[in-house]
């Protein structure tokens, strides 16, 4: 099992080294948390699925513990969410994503009605915007 120093990471799969970067454990710890929250689970739960222990959650979520690639990935798989997103430099909005990946899955009439309201919500944003009354 290969555990990333403070300093420089590597994540090693069957394919080989995918990259080396400098990590930081308390934004890697805050994406992991906002996931979390936006999947509604609790710690708890993560800890139960993972089979780590409630106090290993925190501890991550706070950035005050190391985390191995094989947890990396079993979060990455948990909050569908890649092991390249939960440890770039940037927070990501990971309702944008969430959102992607659930209207994937549903039907072309959901789409439509989803995208029917999307456009109605810019049309009223635009026009209360531009000093005309929307409705």
């Amino acid at each position: 099992m290969l555990t990333f120093s403070t300093l420089v990471h590597i994540i090693v799969t069957s394919y080989g080294v995918i990259f080396m970067k400098e990590i930081n454990y308390e934004k890697v710890g805050f994406k992991l948390k906002k996931a979390r929250e936006y999947l509604n689970l609790t710690q708890e739960q993560v800890a139960n699925i993972l089979r780590l222990g409630r106090d290993a959650i925190i501890r991550i979520e706070k950035g005050t513990r190391k985390i191995t690639a094989d947890e990396l990935s079993n979060f990455s798989n948990l909050y569908k969410i890649s092991m390249e997103s939960i440890l770039d430099d940037h927070v990501s909005n990971y309702t944008d994503q969430a959102f992607a990946r659930g209207f994937e899955s549903l039907s072309d009439r959901d789409k439509k009605e989803i995208l029917d309201l999307i456009k109605f919500k810019n049309e009223h944003k635009n026009a209360t915007r531009d000093g005309k009354n929307a409705l």
